[in-house]
């Protein structure tokens, strides 16, 4: 027996998440795929927006463009267009959307409205169940409610994950290193380095970028096995006219290391102004260019120009670090970021983490900070510096300890072995006494 306000009550739904996430997915551009695949058809309350997702997703498949009206000519063609509105409202859905970056949100809404439906039919057919005689024993009954709310929680996901393996069998896998600078990174790695206003690592940065796209070693600078590889440069700190300065500095170290920079193999785009990686366009902007060079290694950076919100908020950087993950795994690349350490107390070293939220620290896979090397007749007259690693490295590599200064006209960083450890307070491993 079924409560007959079930029949008046109006399931959860949001007509306005709807259409403001159809709007953003018809303005999305190069972005449509991935906002495409936020949601299904069945998240959508009202069938005609169901249609037009799905009209949208055939143009995407055969890489057409998405818009009012190369969607409109779609449902057209299959006798559909009538049926949601005609192109008018097509044209209606842009102008509700308040930016392309609201389509996560409004995905988000819609498939918990979906979630919250699938509950309110699943609780209506164990009520049915509960209240008709001839269903079943009790316990019976019990277990089929269980497995009809465990299909609402797994909304229909269930299907698409991978058995879990025996341990034997998972070993059994023979791992070798995708290399992109052997013993120093790999494909998919995320380095962050940072340090002081002025302790060197954009310096370092651009060293290890340039070095990476010569095929050699960003420290030793010995001729890397694997040759060089293409390097894409998002800068969005420093004008063009720094960044010529710098970097036709470091191209002519390569070219008197005999390792010279061939033409492809390092691409650069810079924005001073930043990025808000939090917001679609910022995310499309990334994409674009990720997508056109297709690096084994990106640099980008600093971290702080890469959203405009509050720099210790985990939501803002949680946002940051999605769109920094999705370029990295569609380039299946390595990276590399900057990030600034936060001004100290005035009590012991400053310290070396990331400034802003706590995810800089954990979300890494290497950490490393350039501090001043104690003596101060080496950080004077070398600029020595001491390379810290602020979180556990989660695979062993070869970073050097400590760097100094190159000569004039060669690379800005070189590795060295301090004389006198045990004066300056150093053990063998580098760690202080």
């Amino acid at each position: 027996m079924t409560d007959p306000d079930d029949f008046t009550r109006v399931p959860p739904n949001d007509h306005d998440a709807e259409q403001a996430y159809l709007g953003a997915l018809l303005f999305a551009g190069r972005d449509a795929r991935r906002v495409h695949q936020l949601v299904a058809p069945g998240d959508f309350y009202k069938p005609a927006h169901a249609t037009i997702h799905n009209a949208a997703g055939l143009l995407i498949d055969r890489a057409e463009p998405i818009d009012p009206i190369t969607v409109a000519a779609a449902l057209q063609a299959d006798g559909l267009l009538a049926r949601v509105g005609g192109a008018p409202y097509l044209h209606h859905l842009i102008q509700t959307m308040p930016s392309v970056s609201s389509a996560d949100w409004c995905a988000e809404r819609l498939r918990s409205l979906t979630q919250r439906r699938g509950l309110i039919e699943a609780g209506q057919r164990i009520v049915d169940r509960a209240y008709d005689p001839a269903s079943g024993e009790p316990s019976d009954l019990a277990e089929e409610a269980v497995a009809l709310t465990r299909d609402v929680r797994d909304a229909g996901r269930a299907a698409d994950d991978t058995p879990v393996t025996d341990m034997h069998d998972f070993l059994q896998v023979v791992d070798t290193y995708d290399w992109v600078v052997p013993g120093l990174l790999e494909r998919g790695d995320r380095l962050i380095l940072t340090a002081g206003e002025g302790g060197g690592k954009s310096v370092l940065l651009r060293q290890i970028a340039v070095a990476v796209a010569a095929g050699v070693n960003p420290f030793t600078i010995m001729p890397s096995e694997y040759g060089a590889q293409r390097v894409l440069v998002l800068d969005c700190e420093n004008s063009a006219p720094q960044g010529r300065r710098h970097y036709r500095n470091l191209m002519n170290a390569a070219e008197r290391a005999r390792q010279p920079v061939k033409r492809g193999q390092l691409h650069i785009d810079v924005r001073p102004e930043g990025v808000d990686l939090t917001r679609g366009e910022g995310r499309a902007w990334l994409m674009r260019r990720v997508e056109t060079v297709m690096p084994d290694l990106l640099v980008i950076g600093p971290i702080y120009q890469l959203h405009t919100g509050d720099p210790s908020s985990e939501d803002h950087a949680r946002r940051v670090t999605t769109a920094l993950n999705e370029a990295r795994v569609t380039a299946n690349c390595a990276m590399v970021m900057e990030a600034h350490a936060p001004h100290g107390n005035g009590f012991g070293p400053r310290s070396l983490r990331p400034a802003g939220s706590s995810l800089w620290m954990r979300w890494p896979e290497f950490g490393f900070g350039l501090r001043p090397v104690e003596d101060e007749k080496s950080a004077e007259e070398d600029r020595a510096r001491r390379l810290v690693p602020w979180r556990g490295l989660r695979d062993e590599r070869a970073f050097p300890q400590f760097l100094r200064q190159g000569e004039r006209g060669s690379w800005p960083w070189v590795p060295y072995t301090p004389i006198d450890m045990d004066v300056r307070g150093y053990s063998s491993t580098g760690a202080t006494g």
